[in-house]
């Protein structure tokens, strides 16, 4: 029979007292990262695991940590998720993904969990609900909103400003030339809508008009952004000289169908994404986007949440701006 290994062995294996590997264990600020990871490496070769629910009654929690996303074939949500897990790993927590699909009632179930005492934290970077016990939680400091707006400007929401960085890309293709702009967006068309707030701002300041039915939404793959230059060019009596997309996926689907169509890019059809994702550079011609800093995001919003749980000071915020990049899919 295998001998069942105890905080003991790891204690002898380190070299660490147990109260340090049990500081390390439960994430304690005041343990050097150096240390976490001594410590960490060695449980894993003696496949020493803490027993949760032991920890639980002292009052010790799961080290479980939610992260609660709409898509993971998002490619934003991935690297998101990957900054946070990276993070949260050196104090000791396990990162689970929970995948909504835009599902309010998923979101509930996961939000149990948390109430439920299955999870420590939530970071939620997918949002349906706006509920007062959902508020609640965010002021207890449990759930972390990361790129997500409730509509209260006194909870701490970690975000890029997203009205700037679509005015930016708005008012960069009204430079270009461009006057018949198409907006598509992931979601659906709501009052938190920052980006299409950005938008209008520029083609009003501009002296434009926007055509509403020039507004897409529920747009999120490569053959989403394909179908919609489809049923654009079946549909519309005039076309749009430029798209801009909220997403590089959606604006990688509508390049590949302008090209298949003989459509010229960026001569007869301006494209502009967001995220500035890997795929943006090797297509061809590459794609303008918005950068998001999505590493600094997931990293800052694992900080926060751990600051919350630890009752230590959050951390000052790092500088969360994006930036335009100007590449070939534009005048």
């Amino acid at each position: 029979m295998n001998k069942v290994t105890k905080i003991g062995d790891v204690a002898e294996k380190t070299g660490y007292s147990i109260t340090t590997i049990s500081r390390a264990i439960n994430g304690n600020p005041n343990v050097s990262d150096k240390t976490k990871k001594k410590i960490f490496a060695a449980m894993k070769e003696l496949n020493y695991y803490p027993n949760n629910i032991a920890q639980q009654f002292r009052g010790q929690g799961t080290k479980m940590i939610g992260v609660v996303i709409s898509f993971i074939t998002n490619p934003f949500f991935a690297y998101l998720v990957d900054a946070i897990e990276r993070y949260l790993s050196h104090s000791g927590y396990q990162v689970v993904m929970l995948q909504t699909l835009e599902n309010p009632a998923k979101e509930l179930q996961f939000i149990e969990m948390l109430q439920k005492k299955q999870l420590d934290g939530l970071i939620m970077a997918n949002l349906e609900n706006d509920t007062e016990e959902i508020k609640s939680l965010v002021e207890s400091g449990k759930i972390v909103l990361c790129n997500r707006y409730l509509g209260n400007e006194n909870l701490t929401i970690i975000n890029i400003d997203e009205t700037k960085a679509a005015y930016q890309a708005t008012n960069y293709l009204i430079k270009c030339g461009y006057k018949r702009i198409a907006y598509c967006t992931g979601g659906i068309k709501n009052k938190n809508d920052y980006r299409f707030k950005g938008f209008m701002q520029a083609v009003t300041e501009n002296g434009l008009s926007f055509d509403e039915s020039l507004y897409f939404e529920k747009l999120l793959t490569i053959k989403d952004g394909e179908e919609l230059l489809v049923n654009i060019l079946e549909e519309k009596s005039t076309m749009p000289d430029a798209i801009f997309s909220n997403g590089d996926t959606v604006a990688a689907g509508i390049l590949y169908a302008a090209k298949k169509y003989g459509i010229a890019v960026p001569e007869e059809l301006g494209i502009i994404g967001f995220d500035n994702q890997p795929i943006a550079e090797v297509l061809n011609p590459a794609l303008t986007t918005i950068e998001q800093p999505i590493k600094e995001l997931g990293e800052y919003s694992a900080q926060v949440l751990l600051a919350n749980l630890q009752g230590t000071s959050v951390p000052v915020a790092p500088d969360l701006e994006t930036k335009l990049i100007i590449r070939e899919t534009t005048k």
